[in-house]
């Protein structure tokens, strides 16, 4: 297996296609490489990237098996044998046990993704690197648009970012997704890179296929003209709604959500309907935004001047008071935990555990025994009704601590609890930036990671 000059360049120009990206600070990146034509040209163009600069971060390029066809591991090795002689280190991660009867491809990406994220770490780095082309971001949109709006909206239109947070800890990037795949092959083909072809990519059976063969060149065209008008009024949206969160909008204690009407009432529809999805979804504990039908019963109620002044919607109590609204966590599908030592669990979609002591912790919902409890303990009450919502933490059978309010210096030793936005720790569109550090602005929380790309120029 002969691995061509680093000079030789046809047709593409890497300083071009990584200039948007910071280097900067990292001793090492992550290169997802399948070996697929996409994610070995990605590969190749870092190689003649790093040959053309005094100082580069280590490429480690790690594949992901999933066990899903016979040819992946066979495919894993080609992506070695391509590696070692190209002297950059390579891993390849197995997804090990039972795989599920369905949502196959969507646990296979959460997988992917973990497995990615755990490299990264080993590695010392935030950084990973993947080789989505043009054509999956054209084939995202015709799919989502094919599925109907996201939310009833049009925010899924947008497609995916160059660069999306995952975990809170490690940016994902995209830095091909506006090369088309042919292109990229004739990089290859210039190279002399042979790229191995996965069958499911033909099968019909896939949404993706059927969508990749029906699309004509003048289809992908106009597709691109509306993607890139979808990204520019999504980045506006989130704009606006965050300056209403820091004008409109107040949270105490990660608990309870306060409306100012009089500055609300002046917003446009658009803006209060993401307004209030963000708020539903955060103080809900949701990882999505509601759809659009709900959002818009919440703004009908919040306009509403005749009884009933409360209602349940989203996982949330709605309560309408003079000049205000509030919203915190209905006490309904409150789940019961038990944290073992060493272990970290998300509670309720809102509260991240950890446990580092040497026994089981329980965390179930406060209710009127740790409202008592709070009282007890000298602490005030902001908010009964969404106290009450809060986690208690049980220890030898009685109630420890009770996060209601911002008293850490309460918890026993080895435990930690955090406060967790659904809607953006586990996965942040680089789009979403501005409009999720906002959400952490409300809820007095550290602010997300800058992302390492300049994402204005790039679709």
């Amino acid at each position: 297996m002969n691995v061509p000059p680093i000079n030789a360049e046809p047709g593409l120009d890497p300083a071009g296609i990584f200039d948007a990206i910071n280097f900067d600070g990292l001793k090492s990146v992550i290169v997802a490489v399948s070996g697929g034509s996409d994610s070995l040209a990605l590969l190749y163009l870092l190689l003649a990237l790093r040959g053309s600069r005094q100082s580069f971060p280590e490429l480690i390029a790690v594949t992901i098996d999933h066990g899903l066809r016979p040819e992946s591991a066979e495919e894993a090795r080609h992506v070695s044998g391509l590696c070692k002689e190209a002297g950059i280190p390579h891993r390849t991660l197995n997804w090990t046990g039972a795989k599920p009867d369905t949502g196959i491809s969507a646990k296979a990406r959460d997988v992917r993704y973990r497995l990615l994220c755990d490299a990264a770490r080993d590695a010392g780095t935030d950084m990973i690197l993947t080789g989505h082309t043009l054509d999956d971001q054209i084939e995202t949109f015709v799919m989502r648009s094919a599925r109907g709006r996201e939310g009833g909206s049009e925010r899924g239109l947008a497609a995916m970012a160059p660069a999306t947070l995952l975990v809170r800890e490690i940016w994902l990037v995209r830095p091909l997704l506006g090369i088309s795949r042919e292109t990229l092959r004739e990089y290859l083909r210039g190279r002399d890179v042979a790229w191995c072809d996965d069958p499911s990519n033909e099968n019909p059976k896939y949404e993706r296929v059927q969508v990749r063969k029906a699309l004509r060149d003048d289809d992908r065209e106009q597709i691109q003209v509306e993607i890139g008008e979808k990204i520019a009024k999504r980045r506006a949206l989130n704009a606006k709604t965050a300056q209403v969160f820091r004008h409109c909008v107040t949270v105490d204690h990660g608990i309870c959500a306060t409306i100012s009407m009089a500055n609300w009432v002046e917003q446009e529809a658009d803006v209060q309907r993401l307004a209030i999805g963000v708020l539903l979804a955060t103080i809900g504990g949701q990882a999505f935004l509601p759809p659009a039908d709900i959002c818009d019963k919440a703004l009908q109620h919040l306009s509403s001047s005749v009884p009933p002044r409360r209602m349940t919607i989203a996982r949330c109590i709605l309560e309408l008071k003079k000049g205000k609204a509030l919203i915190y966590r209905e006490m309904r599908s409150m789940p019961e935990m038990t944290v073992e030592p060493s272990e970290t669990v998300i509670w309720d979609g809102r509260y991240r555990i950890s446990n580092c002591s040497d026994k089981s912790l329980k965390i179930v919902a406060c209710g009127a025994k740790g409202l008592h409890f709070l009282r007890e303990s000298g602490l005030p009450n902001p908010h009964g009704a969404s106290v009450q919502s809060s986690p208690a933490l049980i220890l030898d059978g009685r109630i420890v601590h009770v996060r209601a309010l911002n008293d850490h210096a309460k918890l026993p030793n080895g435990i930690s609890v955090s406060r967790h936005l659904a809607l953006f720790d586990h996965i942040l569109s680089g789009y979403d930036e501005l409009l999720a550090q906002s959400a952490a602005e409300l809820f007095q929380l550290h602010g997300y990671k800058h992302p390492p790309v300049n994402q204005i120029n790039k679709n």
